[in-house]
This record gives structure tokens, C-alpha cells and sequence, in this order.
């Protein structure tokens, strides 16, 4: 199939804070050009091959490992440059979908590129999957899954990435691997992160902020709570209190109220959608 598609219809009555309209695949993206924009936000991400968007008159390459995040009404246009332009798109909107993305800090109508070690490709090809199993008609659900993957390209991606990010990514990688080995740990952070790389806590925030557009902190968090979101996946029995010690939390009060800001929604109450 070339074109697999899943269109949402979301509430009417009850306009939600963040809604999916469409999500899916194009196994060979055709020309299009839009003078009137698009009516919600569109992203557009390239799975394989290479494309060109034209935004404001400006003319950008799509390439694997990027994104572009376009505002509603915004004229652009977009065309494969290889024989076979393999995408994936979401369409999605809400009455606080410009307040998220202002305050998460997703610019819009720019290119997203990211290092093909992050998650953001897994996530878009699991959302697809995900919305298309579900029988979530008018979308209600999937409002929990954009906004996942709206924290996720903020995490991972950013715009107009320095040619030497893979270096300080390349540099932070034995440290990542030892966040994931020592997760469940609760009396490690910044300073046992810097000790570890031999850098001063200055230099590995900046690091951070520069590669991953957040601190070490925040980051060792997200990992985190991604491993308690695996734990719950897996289990149905295992309780969350005992999920909050394997990933190094001290407090099972503090583990929720970080899960749900993070997530959007109280580990229970995650388990019981997925």
C-alpha cells in the first residue's frame, strides 16, 4: 500500500486541548503544493530518501533524520528529489495546541533534524501503529500520543543543528549508557553525571543544552520515566510503588506527580490506556 492513511474525528461538542486529525504513511510521497496552507498543524517527517519543502519562499532539503513542523494556513510546497520518498505525517490541532508549543518551545514552520540514535523515528512509526490498532474513533486517546511525541521532538531535535553535535554526542554517549545502567539508583545527579565524564557541572549542562536542548537533569528524568513507562507496558501486576524504586525514585508521591508532568497523565491511568 502506498498511501496508509487514518483520519481522526474529533468531538465537536467538546473541542479537547490537543486532537489528532490524520496520521500515516506515504511509502512514495507525491508532489503537492499548498497556496492556502494546510487547515492544522502538519508535521512532516522523512523515513527514507530525500525531499524539498518550500516555505515563505525559502526552499529546504528533507532528508532522513528530519522534520518539518508547519503552522496552520502557512503556503508551502513539497516534491521527492530521490525516486522514492518514503514519509510520515500527523495533522493535528486544539484550543491550547499554540500555548503547548510556545511553552514547551516548538518553533514552528522550521526544520527539526535529530541524530539517528534518538527515539523520534521508533515514536512516529509506534504512533502510527498504535492509533491505527485502536478503535479511538474520535481520537481521544491519540490526543495523549501527539502530545507525547510533541515532548519528543522537543527532547531530541532541534533547529538548525551545529555541525559538531554528533562529536558532543559522541562524547555524552558513554555517560547515557551509564544513566540507563545506574536508573534505579536514587542518590545520583549532576555532579556524580560531571565526576563521571571528568567535566565540570557547568560545562555538562552546557553540553547538554547545546546537544539535547535540556539539562542532564531533566534528561536522566526522562529516561526515567520512558523505563517506568516500559515496566508498565510489561506488567499489569507490578505495582507502582514498586515501579517508582526501579527507576530511582525515593518517594512514590514524587514518581507520580513527575510522571504525569512529563507524560500528561498518572502512571495508573497510563497503564489502563495502553
Amino acid at each position: 500500500m502506498l498511501h496508509d492513511r487514518v483520519v481522526l474525528s474529533p468531538l465537536q461538542n467538546k473541542p479537547m486541548p490537543i486532537y489528532a486529525e490524520s496520521i500515516g504513511y506515504n511509502q512514495n510521497q507525491e508532489r503537492l503544493n499548498r497556496p492556502q496552507g494546510y487547515p492544522s498543524y502538519h508535521w512532516l517527517q522523512t523515513i527514507s530518501g530525500e525531499g524539498s519543502i518550500s516555505i515563505a519562499g525559502n526552499t529546504i532539503s528533507l532528508c532522513e533524520n528530519s522534520g518539518v513542523l508547519l503552522s496552520p494556513h502557512m503556503p508551502h510546497s513539497y516534491q521527492a528529489i530521490t525516486d522514492t520518498w518514503r514519509t510520515v505525517y500527523l495533522t493535528f490541532d486544539g484550543r491550547m495546541i499554540a500555548d503547548l508549543l510556545e511553552y514547551i518551545g516548538l518553533k514552528t514552520d522550521a526544520i527539526y533534524c535529530w541524530e539517528t540514535e534518538s527515539p523520534i523515528n521508533v515514536h512516529i512509526i509506534d504512533l502510527v501503529d498504535k492509533v491505527k490498532r485502536t478503535d479511538d474513533a474520535f481520537g481521544i486517546m491519540t490526543s495523549t500520543y501527539v502530545y507525547q511525541f510533541l515532548l519528543t521532538i522537543n527532547n531530541y531535535a532541534g533547529v538548525q543543528r551545529n555541525s559538531d553535535v554528533s562529536e558532543k554526542l559522541e562524547f555524552l554517549q558513554p555517560l547515557i549508557n551509564w544513566m540507563m545502567i545506574n536508573i534505579s539508583n536514587p542518590n545520583i545527579g549532576v555532579s556524580e553525571f560531571a565526576s563521571y565524564l571528568g567535566i565540570s557541572p557547568r560545562r555538562l549542562n552546557i553540553l547538554f543544552q547545546e546537544t539535547f536542548r535540556i539539562s542532564p537533569y531533566a534528561y536522566f528524568l526522562n529516561l526515567r520515566i520512558r523505563k517506568a513507562k516500559q515496566i508498565l507496558f510489561d506488567s499489569e501486576e507490578i505495582t507502582i510503588n514498586f515501579v517508582s524504586k526501579k527507576v530511582g525514585f525515593r518517594s512514590v508521591s514524587h514518581f507520580i506527580a513527575t510522571f504525569k508532568r512529563i507524560v500528561g497523565l498518572p502512571p495508573e491511568h497510563f497503564r489502563r490506556l495502553h
